[in-house]
């Protein structure tokens, strides 16, 4: 947990830049006794114009005065929340950034952050005097058009299998061929499986209430309601006074009555898989290719024993494409249309590596999502439209308040309260409209 802590105050950094002034504030050096006297001390806050590393807001001159405008609006909520709240026990600091850009199908916005980073302040044992921790734990952040599936995780995760149980195991890309035009196709013209998104991908890091992860999806892809990712203390645990939580609380604001995402009927997904074939015929073959050439004239016998089973499995492979695309094509013309119509919930046992296996599952469908079942979305082409030119125009925003509950640090917990309570997230939304 300290090493993403770590990184999290490194990367605000590295994305931050250095163009505004820098405040540098010192340790208060109050004489103190105990936890819950620097607990109690009065805090500080600096806005953005005096952020701990500075910040750089990179575009063009249109794109930075949209994104100046929008974080300072968010800078001003989130004070006039604060204007009857007196800051103990920490230093709260502003900092805006741009993350780059997202692109929703052919659209593309300009992603760019709030963040409001608060350090608590300790009592430092050898001088009994209060000190500024270098990590933060409670974050409040606003994120203009944001990812939705941070880190890329695929919804279908084909790409990975045996072509013989106990063969090599082929790890190769879904988004598009491998070869010279892969990171041009894979930017501009990705697969389709790759753009899926299930209910577990729009999940990650968002929420861990396994027992309604259904209830919290619609929250997030209707903009109802947030979600918790319990870091610390067990969501499920039974909470004593002396017991320790910390909480990453999300929401998505978005335009009512649209759903960001929408099912991928069983129809769509077998047309997919039949252009994804294709892109794993090729770079299933590339990379078999690429191995046998890498074994060389090598005569060991570990080297005899893999050469061996890769030509084996160039052998095998082409029986499976062309029964994966025959029992695709026969679902197709024989189903009738209103099965077709379905939503696409299919097998995803990610553990499941072999390609024959996988085979046999290809075509199953479920009514519903369960342990290793899996239903399908896309990005709603009615909420996601072209920016026309204002590519900071906010088209949806994701809210964070990540903060903990203890007994001796008392600060989190009031400053989250009191966001709660009186942080106008409805002035948010209307900077949808």
């Amino acid at each position: 947990m300290k090493q993403f802590l770590i990184f999290s105050v490194i990367v605000l950094g590295s994305i931050a830049g250095f163009a505004q002034g820098i405040k540098k504030i010192t340790d208060p050096l109050t004489p103190c006794g105990s936890r819950v006297e620097v607990d109690a001390m009065p805090g500080i806050y600096t806005d953005h114009n005096n952020t701990k590393y500075g910040f750089a807001l990179k575009g063009t001159p249109a794109e930075k005065a949209a994104m100046m405008k929008n974080l300072i609006a968010v800078e001003k909520l989130e004070e006039a929340s604060r204007k009857d709240f007196k800051l103990t026990g920490c230093v709260a600091r502003v900092s805006f950034n741009r993350q780059g850009s997202s692109s929703y199908s052919k659209n593309v916005y300009a992603n760019y952050g709030y963040s409001m980073s608060v350090y608590a302040f300790a009592c430092n044992v050898s001088q009994n005097a209060s000190k500024i921790v270098d990590e933060y734990r409670t974050t409040f952040r606003v994120d203009f058009n944001p990812s939705i599936m941070p880190g890329g995780v695929h919804a279908v995760g084909t790409g990975e299998f045996n072509v013989k149980n106990g063969n090599p195991l082929y790890q190769i890309p879904v988004e598009a061929k491998m070869g010279p035009n892969f990171e041009k196709d894979k930017s501009n013209n990705p697969s389709r499986i790759s753009q899926y998104i299930s209910e577990a991908t729009l999940m990650v890091a968002r929420s861990d209430n396994y027992k309604d992860f259904h209830g919290d999806f619609l929250k997030l892809n209707n903009g109802n309601g947030y979600v918790e990712h319990w870091e610390m203390g067990g969501r499920y645990d039974n909470h004593g006074p002396n017991s320790y939580q910390w909480v990453d609380r999300r929401y998505f604001l978005t335009k009512p009555g649209v759903p960001l995402l929408i099912p991928v009927s069983r129809k769509q997904y077998l047309l997919d898989m039949l252009e994804y074939f294709e892109i794993e015929k090729a770079n299933f073959e590339y990379d078999n290719a690429e191995r046998i050439k890498s074994i060389g004239n090598n005569t060991a016998d570990y080297a005899k024993r893999n050469l061996a089973a890769l030509e084996a499995d160039k052998l095998a492979y082409p029986k499976i494409y062309e029964a994966k695309k025959a029992k695709v094509n026969d679902l197709l013309a024989k189903q009738k249309p209103e099965w077709l119509e379905k939503p696409a919930v299919v097998d995803q046992d990610k553990l499941l590596k072999d390609a024959n296996k996988i085979l046999d599952a290809l075509g199953r469908f479920y009514d519903q999502e369960g342990e290793y079942k899996c239903a399908l979305y896309v990005l709603n082409p009615a909420y996601f439209v072209s920016n026309n030119g204002q590519s900071a125009k906010p088209l949806f925003m994701e809210v964070q308040f990540r903060y903990e509950i203890t007994k001796d640090y008392g600060y989190s917990s009031r400053l989250f309260n009191n966001w709660e309570q009186h942080f106008d997230i409805n002035a948010l939304r209307k900077m949808l409209e």
